[in-house]
């Protein structure tokens, strides 16, 4: 059993590189291809993000619910994976209108957040069984920016790969290769007898002390997170650094995401969730700060490099670890469902403000805007994660 558990979790791993390598494009050189070939403003792409992550928010908790109702993910993630194929090979390269776009966004963000949340789910799915979650999940979630890495490296050597096109089938031909992992991927089988979650419990979860504190930090999190670390390629643009500077500012992020990704697993397990929360919590409003007095690329990249293991790599481990922690195996599509929604509500709400304040005062007064909004979560992270570790929880 558990030599068959380990050859799910490689084809798992491979996927979980094919996925994120396509993120290289979708979330750093797309929006400058929007911004420079159809003209955009950054107010313009921060809209179409909000509605791709607005219309995640809501698809997921309904995705995450039927996941767990007919216990099964693959069709989902197959379904997924077959749309975003479509869309980048057939539709988005001849789109010209901005309302064409923001109906087009609306599916990306149902079928990209889709997988998204249940290859994490198949993740702990598997790996709960084996020992120390926080490990187990880094292990194969490591996988990700490995995959990041690989193809901002190779567009870093040939920048021509953001040309239009060659990006848009190279990205469906990469929704091709997950597509046929997700074949060949075998998903545990769940217990027949297992309790179906009603939305009632979805209500209820919400409403738990350790669940909405854990969340409403998450949210404000976040939005400083994405707000400064989605605009990342357009800041390196606004001080003159082109495509492949680009490329090497968000490579040093994998490069460090890497090797630490197994450190915070381990420490998740060892000292708890909660204490690598609060240092998360304090690093990302001088990560933000940073990018404000960035004069060139050069010092983007090296605010990327110091940072980004503290931030991101934590937040994204550690919360899908300790919202895991609360629920039992049954209710894990619906918990990881509700955490997915959290974050595409937070980054709806963060695109759209981020990218209008951008408009308004210019790329470097949006990131001390953000600073303020991190600094909060900064503080709700010391009264309300802090009462959850008074309560006995790690």
């Amino acid at each position: 059993m558990k030599e068959r558990t380990n050859k799910e979790l490689l084809s798992l791993k491979i996927f979980i590189f094919i996925f994120y390598a396509n993120w290289a494009f979708i979330f750093f050189f797309i929006p400058v291809y929007l911004r420079e070939v159809k003209g955009f403003s950054i107010g313009m792409i921060g809209t179409l993000s909000a509605i791709y992550a607005f219309l995640g928010a809501i698809s997921q908790i309904f995705i995450g619910y039927l996941s767990d109702r007919l216990r099964s993910r693959k069709p989902f993630l197959i379904i997924s994976s077959l749309m975003l194929l479509f869309i980048y090979l057939f539709i988005f390269p001849r789109l010209n209108s901005f309302l064409a776009f923001i109906f087009t966004y609306s599916l990306i963000g149902v079928f990209m957040n889709t997988l998204l949340t249940l290859s994490n789910v198949l993740i702990f799915d598997y790996s709960s069984s084996l020992g120390g979650t926080g490990r187990a999940f880094a292990s194969v979630r490591v996988w990700g920016p490995i995959g990041f890495l690989t193809m901002m490296l190779t567009i870093g050597f040939y920048p021509k790969l953001t040309e239009p096109s060659i990006m848009f089938p190279l990205i469906s031909l990469i929704f091709l290769l997950g597509f046929i992992m997700v074949i060949i991927l075998r998903e545990p089988e769940l217990r027949s007898g297992i309790k179906t979650i009603e939305l009632k419990d979805v209500r209820n979860f919400i409403l738990r002390f350790e669940a909405r504190s854990f969340l409403i930090f998450y949210i404000f999190y976040i939005f400083a997170m994405y707000g400064a670390s989605s605009n990342v390629n357009l800041l390196v643009k606004h001080l003159g650094g082109s495509n492949s500077d680009i490329s090497w500012a968000l490579s040093v992020c994998s490069i460090t995401e890497i090797p630490t990704a197994f450190l915070w697993g381990f420490l998740a397990d060892k000292i708890g969730r909660v204490p690598l929360l609060l240092l998360s919590s304090v690093v990302l409003p001088i990560r933000v700060f940073l990018y404000s007095l960035a004069n060139k690329a050069l010092d983007v990249i090296l605010v990327q490099f110091l940072t980004h293991s503290l931030t991101f790599n934590i937040i994204i481990i550690v919360s899908a670890v300790y919202i895991n922690d609360l629920v039992s195996g049954e209710e894990r599509a619906s918990a990881q469902g509700i955490l997915s929604m959290s974050t595409a509500i937070s980054q709806t709400i963060s695109a759209l403000i981020s990218g209008n304040v951008a408009d308004l005062v210019g790329l470097k007064g949006m990131y001390v805007f953000l600073t303020f909004i991190a600094i909060i979560s900064t503080i709700l992270a010391f009264t309300l994660l802090r009462r959850i570790k008074a309560r006995g929880y790690n």
